[in-house]
């Protein structure tokens, strides 16, 4: 099997983790700035779930923290079209506290369901430990630009490229190859997997790595690089040939 060779290179340094708050309260927006900000993270907040539509379709965000109840929908069927397009993790903050209404929001895609009045200090920490998780996978100690048979991939810029052909991954498809890159022909389940990638433990019934998975097999299939799946248990990526069906 052909490993990868690593390419020195010289970068600037990571840019901040970006998170997107959905709140129409002003008051609790100037709460949402602060804890943020605190946590070392850049923010946008916006107050409509038009607003939020936009700015999911302009750009990836590593958190989104989602007012259950907005002035122009409710936050859980904004949830779902967020994960349709966006893979990193979705936290609602909402008043509704009945357990039906937490077991909803996880049930829909929701990562954590924060209910109001919250501890600021309590979650700053709580996003600081995400995105650091997040961190760590886009920024290891070797950070270094991969490259095998003509294609590298570089995990800062989430750029994958072979003969011209180039590919810009979403965040959580950038972190998911990079984990399986660094553990070349090594079994990873889906619960660290969906750790490095999302952010989360995985449960059963949770599809995001699989969808995560099928979306980069889309991606790379004209590229020296197969993602196998291991029944039961999650999947390994064989480098330099296609993997035998």
């Amino acid at each position: 099997m052909t490993g990868w060779n690593h390419q020195a290179a010289c970068r600037s340094a990571s840019s901040k983790s970006k998170v997107l708050c959905i709140e129409d309260d002003p008051i609790v927006q100037l709460m949402l700035e602060d804890i943020v900000t605190g946590a070392g993270a850049e923010y946008i907040i916006v107050g409509t779930a038009r607003e939020a539509e936009d700015q999911i379709a302009e750009g990836q965000f590593d958190l989104v923290l989602l007012d259950r109840r907005l002035p122009d929908s409710d936050g859980l069927l904004l949830l779902q079209s967020i994960k349709s397009r966006n893979d990193c993790p979705v936290w609602i903050l909402s008043a509704m506290d009945e357990t039906r209404d937490k077991l909803l929001g996880i049930g829909l895609g929701a990562a954590e369901y924060v209910t109001k009045p919250f501890n600021p200090i309590e979650l700053s920490s709580r996003i600081r430990q995400l995105l650091g998780t997040i961190s760590d996978v886009n920024n290891p100690a070797d950070s270094n630009a991969f490259e095998v048979e003509g294609m590298t991939f570089d995990p800062r810029s989430r750029r994958l490229d072979m003969d011209g052909h180039l590919v810009i991954l979403a965040p959580a498809e950038a972190r998911l190859l990079h984990v399986l890159l660094l553990n070349e022909g090594e079994v990873q389940t889906r619960d660290q997997l969906s750790q490095f990638a999302c952010g989360r433990e995985w449960s059963p019934g949770d599809r995001t790595v699989d969808v995560l998975i099928n979306r980069l097999r889309g991606r790379m299939r004209s590229f020296p690089v197969e993602i196998v799946t291991v029944h039961r248990t999650g999947y390994l990526l064989v480098l330099g040939a296609k993997a035998n069906p």
